[in-house]
Formats: structure tokens, C-alpha cells, sequence
């Protein structure tokens, strides 16, 4: 994981704002490039997204953040295996 993702990781965690470089949190969302990819909602359930930017940052970002494992085959983005619509929220377990 990258250094800037585990920050911000850190802060998210904790419901504390950072900016570190394109990367931003408020405590309750994570912004790339001013683009929403995580969420938290007022039930404290998690959410991701690529914000339809299917790059290797924000699939890092997003992976390293929730745990989850987008990755892409082709330049088809791929969560765990299966095909995923780029903009799609997607419930972290």
C-alpha cells in the first residue's frame, strides 16, 4: 500500500480530515482528484466506487482503503472476478 493511501486510510478510519497530495478525506468520504470513491453512510456502512475512472490509482486507492480487490483484465474493470460498471457504488462487507 502506498504511503499516501495508508494516511489517508488512517484518517478515514478515525473520521478525521487530511489532504495528502490528489488525495483527500473528510472523515467521512474519500475524494481522488476531487472525485468521490469511498463513502461512509450514517449507518457507518461503507461504500466504493471507481467514480468511473477505471486507472491503477484509484483502483489502489480503493483497495488499499476497503479491502476490497478491483483490478482490471483488458481495460475491463473486474471486482474479485466479475465484470463491474466503473461508476457503480459497491457495499463493502
Amino acid at each position: 500500500m502506498r504511503k499516501t493511501t495508508q494516511r489517508i486510510k488512517d484518517a478515514f478510519d478515525n473520521g478525521q480530515s487530511l489532504t495528502v497530495n490528489n488525495t483527500r478525506t473528510d472523515g467521512t468520504s474519500v475524494y481522488l482528484f476531487g472525485n468521490e470513491i469511498v463513502r461512509r453512510d450514517a449507518n457507518g456502512k461503507v461504500y466504493a466506487t471507481l467514480a468511473g475512472w477505471n486507472t491503477v490509482t484509484t483502483r489502489e486507492r480503493v483497495n488499499g482503503i476497503t479491502g476490497l480487490n478491483f483490478h482490471q483484465v483488458n481495460h475491463e474493470p473486474l471486482l474479485d472476478g466479475k465484470s463491474v460498471d466503473s461508476s457503480e457504488w459497491i457495499a463493502v462487507q
